[in-house]
């Protein structure tokens, strides 16, 4: 459909007991098409037995087109193996130490529920027959919920929608909601084994968290309140969890599953670390307790809460094109769970509530002492094993070779059975030949006529503020105003542009002389809607072999809040304060957050790094993006990451001084 349809999104979400199938699109006819496409390739999908040895898992030469000039069984391109497009994305998936944790995680509090990607241990088990015998059973309108947004009319929608469904018999889908195993005679531990990671000191390379269930998510005002709890504890740097974690010590970084979950019929609470050394994995839990114990004691910050309600508020405000989908994304865990979706959009309604109990005094810090302050946990850690790679490879050949004697025996000789596979590899080729030319008439398209040949045009003012060259557009935005700022760089030197997002994190981590990074932020959240700091390049749009290069600034606030986020970008950038007693360790802790997460975000975005490095031989800007956002950066990264304290970082510090400056 992407040649046919003027779509601004179409895609598939796969979640642990739901799949979500969204698109979007601002003309009125690509709407309908869409609408009609979706419903009938849900409902009604042709599932052929091709199409599950393709995209699910097969047994298959290697290299089909080479084996079959070269017939001897024992060479490379002979050699059977698995493949599959959704198997061989899950092994590559799997290889990801942060996803494997959090997967592996969920596995053991939610034993219940598959692994909603697909398991390749697991995956090699579904058969032809289960994969439709389920979506028989489960795709279907009785267990199905429909959402819409927009401004187009929603009877047209419901006509359409009706017309679809009215060929459906009623089913009773199995609609048991999946809970999480029973902590109450906790605490209880886990320990898994797991890749190592090669660009992190191996001596810091176990990660450990510690889980609370927290009730029922039906209840939308206390689910709320949880949110808030969640958020003071660990959002920023001066939040209690981060210091008694992280800044501590501890650890590099808070593991995949840290936060709080309400996406299931009950609330999970996760707090944990990457990165620890083995010595100090019983000292994380021990942390965590202290850190609550006292935040309990102590209480929350009146000026914290009202920063993070400001928050909730500019987020109503901020209406962005994927608004839709975020409410989408909002509403349908608990849709599935038994929630009221028009309970859940009450938003005004929960506010006042908690403000009511709020008002009532220790409504934040009774919750902590209800649901934290005890010891009905799971705590979950993985350590590090050399062999864990081997072990993998070790198991899938292993079950390779079952598989392949499983079908051998459907023939009369090993010969036979190799040749059919061999054969079967050749026509998923001719397939997939044939799909690329494949008769498309049946599927509805946008034409010139449907597209309006008016459109509202978006008046833009160009001027000068001080020799400063200014765009304004001029839209109803709620009472919000965006900013964003280009300080362009001319002639910056390769040694400091490699420096730009350590120097982006640090003016966000450091704080000034006057002020702690923890007081930055309470008044981020109090007068704007967040601000960022980033590398900016571009290439000319009238010459290729040209670019420009610069510091980014974005943010937005309430009109009345501007000069105060100025302000805000002001004191980040003049006044980070480089030479404080803290500076060079809090460096150090993010350029340990970098290094720690290189290695999973090269196995997620491999050909994102692959393309940039190709690139950076080919235009300028490529090379400079390579320089702080590739393999390169990654390089650097690590070698600093792996400098004793005795080298320290005064060379570094310099060059963040001079792009300061």
């Amino acid at each position: 459909m992407l040649p046919r349809s003027l779509s601004n999104f179409m895609n598939a979400f796969t979640s642990s007991d739901h799949t979500t199938y969204p698109f979007a699109t601002t003309n009125e006819q690509d709407f309908r098409n869409l609408m009609s496409v979706y419903l009938d390739a849900t409902l009604h999908p042709l599932l052929k037995a091709d199409d599950f040895t393709q995209e699910g898992w097969r047994i298959g030469p290697e290299n089909p087109m080479a084996a079959t000039s070269n017939p001897e069984k024992d060479s490379s391109d002979n050699r059977l193996v698995f493949k599959g497009v959704v198997y061989n994305e899950m092994k590559g998936q799997m290889s990801d130490a942060s996803y494997l944790y959090y997967i592996r995680f969920q596995d053991h509090l939610f034993p219940a529920i598959n692994n909603s990607g697909g398991d390749p241990q697991k995956m090699t088990e579904l058969t032809y027959e289960q994969l439709k015998r389920f979506h028989k059973d489960h795709y279907h309108p009785s267990n199905a919920k429909l959402f819409t947004y927009g401004n187009l009319p929603l009877e047209d929608h419901l006509k359409e929608v009706g017309s679809r469904l009215e060929n459906f018999s009623r089913i009773m889908p199995d609609k048991e909601i999946k809970i999480p195993i029973d902590l109450s005679n906790g605490p209880y531990y886990v320990t898994i084994k797991g890749p190592t990671d090669p660009l992190v000191p191996p001596e810091a390379q176990y990660k450990t968290s510690t889980s609370w269930l927290l009730g029922e998510t039906s209840n939308v005002q206390e689910m709320f309140a949880l949110g808030i709890v969640s958020n003071l504890l660990m959002d920023g740097y001066g939040s209690p969890l981060y210091r008694a974690l992280i800044e501590a010590g501890l650890g590099h970084d808070f593991s995949p599953n840290t936060g709080f979950d309400s996406s299931g019929s009950t609330a999970i609470f996760s707090v944990g670390l990457t990165g620890v050394q083995q010595t100090d994995v019983s000292k994380v839990k021990e942390a965590i307790y202290l850190a609550l114990q006292e935040t309990k004691t102590k209480g929350f910050d009146r000026i914290k809460v009202d920063g993070i309600l400001h928050q909730l508020e500019l987020g109503l405000k901020h209406k962005t094109a994927h608004f839709g989908m975020g409410v989408m994304q909002r509403l349908k865990p608990g849709w599935f769970n038994g929630v009221d979706p028009f309970d859940a959009l009450a938003w005004q309604e929960t506010v006042n509530g908690f403000k009511a109990k709020y008002a009532e005094g220790r409504y934040l810090e009774d919750l902590v002492e209800r649901y934290l302050l005890n010891d009905r946990t799971l705590t979950f850690t993985m350590e590090p094993s050399e062999a864990y790679g081997q072990e993998v490879a070790d198991e899938e050949a292993t079950r390779l070779a079952s598989k392949i004697l499983e079908t051998t025996k459907q023939y009369r000789s090993e010969e036979e059975a190799r040749q059919n596979l061999e054969k079967r590899e050749l026509e998923l080729l001719g397939v997939q030949d044939r799909a690329r030319n494949q008769d498309l008439s049946c599927l509805p398209s946008v034409h010139v006529r449907d597209i309006p040949r008016q459109k509202e045009n978006k008046t833009v003012r160009d001027g000068n503020l001080d020799d400063v060259k200014v765009q304004w557009r001029e839209a109803p935005t709620n009472g919000l105003t965006y900013f964003r700022a280009v300080n362009k760089f001319e002639q910056l030197p390769d040694d400091l542009r490699e420096m730009i997002p350590l120097f982006s994190d640090a003016i966000m981590r450091l704080g000034t002389k006057n002020k702690t990074m923890e007081q930055l932020e309470e008044l981020i959240k109090l007068k704007t809607g967040g601000i960022s700091v980033g590398y900016h390049s571009s290439t000319s749009p009238i010459a290729t072999g040209q670019c420009e290069e610069g510091l980014v600034l974005a943010g937005f606030a309430l009109d009345r809040n501007i000069p105060d986020m100025y302000q805000l970008f002001r004191m980040i950038i003049q006044e980070t304060n480089f030479d404080g007693p803290e500076a060079e360790r809090n460096i150090r802790q993010l350029l340990q957050t970098a290094a720690n997460g290189a290695t999973n975000s090269i196995a997620e975005s491999g050909h994102s790094y692959a393309r940039r490095f190709a690139e950076a031989g080919l235009t300028p800007q490529g090379r400079l993006g390579e320089q702080v956002s590739g393999l390169t950066q990654v390089k650097l990264t690590t070698s600093l990451t792996s400098r004793s304290q005795s080298e320290g970082l005064d060379d570094v510090i310099s060059k963040l001084k001079a792009i300061q400056s």
